[in-house]
C-alpha cells in the first residue's frame, strides 16, 4: 500500500466520523468541518460542539471522546484542572501489612474500627498522616511515607486519616503541613533553603506553606525574573471540620462559632478573665473540645455568673466531605 494512503487512513482513523446529518456526537468538537474527539482530561457533552471543555478539580477523564469525567474516589481530590488519571485524585491512603502476607488498605478520612487477629505486621502510611490508636491506650501518629514495624495487630483497634490541614487547610494556611509542592501555574516550588527572603524558615523541602504576614493561603516560592517570588499553590481551603464537626463530640473541630448553645459569648482562650483556666488553644474565642474529654464542643464565657458553655454545630454528613476551591487568589 502507497505510503499516502497509509497516511489518509491514519488520518481519518483521527477524526470521528460525521454522521450523514452532519452531526459532531458529544465527546467530540466540530474543527475545519472535521470531528474531533476531545483529549484525556477533557470533554463534550453536546453534539456539534465547538470546544471540549477541562475536567473540574476532583474530577478526571482517562480516555478519548469522554462526554464526561468521572468523579475522585471518596475523600479524594486534584489538585488541577483537565487531569487524565485516576492516579491524580489525592487522598488518604494506609496499608496494613501483616507478617502472613494478609494485606488491607484503608482510604477513608472516618474513623474505621478495625479488628485483626493476632500477628505481627507492619503499617504504612502512603498517603496523608494518619492516627493509630491501640487497646493499651497509646495513639501514636504516621506522617506520610512512615512506616511502623513489628505492630502487634490484635492491639490496633482505629485507624483515622487527619484531612485538614494535610490535604486541605484552614483559615490562612498557618498549619498546612501538607505535601503540596506545585503552584497554581503548575511550576513545582523551590526548596526553602533556596529562598533568600526567609532566613529564619529553612527546612529541606519545598512543600506549600503560609506564614501568615498578609498571606490567605498556601504558598511557595519559583524563580522570578531576578529574585524568588511568592506564589500561591492549589490547596484546596477545608470545609470538613469547619461548616461541620466530624465527630460527635466535635474533637478536630476548627470552625468560627463563638457562641454558645445558650447565647453566650465565649471567652478568648488566651485570656484569664473572667474565668481563670489552664488551656493553651490559641488567641481566638471559637467554640473547642481541646482535651478530647467533654461530650461536645464549649467554651468558657464572658459572663462572670456563667463559667463555662456547650456550643451548638450540627455533625458533617458523609456527603460534604469535599473542599472550597474558591480560594482566595492573591499573587
Amino acid at each position: 500500500m502507497p505510503v499516502f494512503t497509509v497516511l489518509a487512513v491514519l488520518s481519518a482513523l483521527q477524526l470521528a466520523v460525521v454522521s450523514a446529518a452532519g452531526d459532531c456526537p458529544a465527546g467530540s468538537y466540530t474543527s475545519t468541518g472535521s470531528c474531533l474527539p476531545c483529549s484525556r482530561g477533557g470533554f463534550s457533552d453536546e453534539p456539534n460542539s465547538r470546544n471540549c471543555y477541562k475536567c473540574p478539580r476532583g474530577t478526571y477523564a482517562d480516555e478519548e471522546g469522554s462526554t464526561q469525567c468521572k468523579p475522585c474516589p471518596f475523600n479524594h481530590f486534584t489538585y488541577f484542572d483537565s487531569s487524565e488519571s485516576e492516579d491524580d485524585c489525592i487522598g488518604p491512603r494506609l496499608v496494613v501489612e501483616k507478617n502472613n502476607g494478609e494485606r488491607y488498605i484503608f482510604r477513608s478520612a472516618t474513623r474505621s474500627e478495625v479488628k485483626f487477629e493476632a500477628g505481627l505486621g507492619r503499617i504504612r502510611a502512603v498517603s496523608g498522616s494518619w492516627e493509630i490508636s491501640k487497646s493499651t491506650g497509646f495513639q501514636f501518629e504516621l506522617r506520610e511515607g512512615d512506616v511502623k514495624t513489628d505492630v502487634e495487630m490484635s492491639e490496633v483497634t482505629v485507624v483515622e486519616a487527619k484531612y485538614n490541614n494535610v490535604f486541605c487547610y484552614t483559615g490562612v494556611g498557618e498549619g498546612y503541613v501538607g505535601t503540596a509542592d506545585t503552584t497554581k501555574y503548575g511550576v513545582k516550588c523551590m526548596n526553602w533553603n533556596n529562598v533568600p527572603s526567609m532566613p529564619d524558615y529553612n527546612p529541606n523541602h519545598n512543600h506549600c506553606r503560609s506564614f501568615g504576614k498578609g498571606h490567605k493561603q498556601p504558598y511557595c516560592f519559583i524563580d522570578g525574573d531576578s529574585d524568588p517570588r511568592a506564589v500561591s499553590c492549589t490547596v484546596p481551603r477545608c470545609v470538613w471540620n469547619v461548616n461541620c464537626k466530624a465527630r460527635a463530640d466535635g474533637v478536630g473541630y476548627v470552625g468560627d462559632v463563638s457562641t454558645t448553645a445558650g447565647g453566650f459569648t465565649c471567652q478568648n482562650w488566651s485570656s484569664n478573665f473572667p474565668h481563670p483556666h489552664g488551656y493553651n488553644v490559641g488567641d481566638h474565642n471559637k467554640c473547642r473540645n481541646p482535651d478530647a474529654t467533654a461530650d461536645d464542643i464549649w467554651c468558657f464565657t464572658t459572663n462572670l455568673f456563667k463559667r463555662s458553655d456547650y456550643c451548638s454545630v450540627r455533625t458533617c454528613d458523609l456527603k460534604e466531605r469535599k473542599f472550597d476551591y474558591e480560594s482566595p487568589d492573591e499573587y
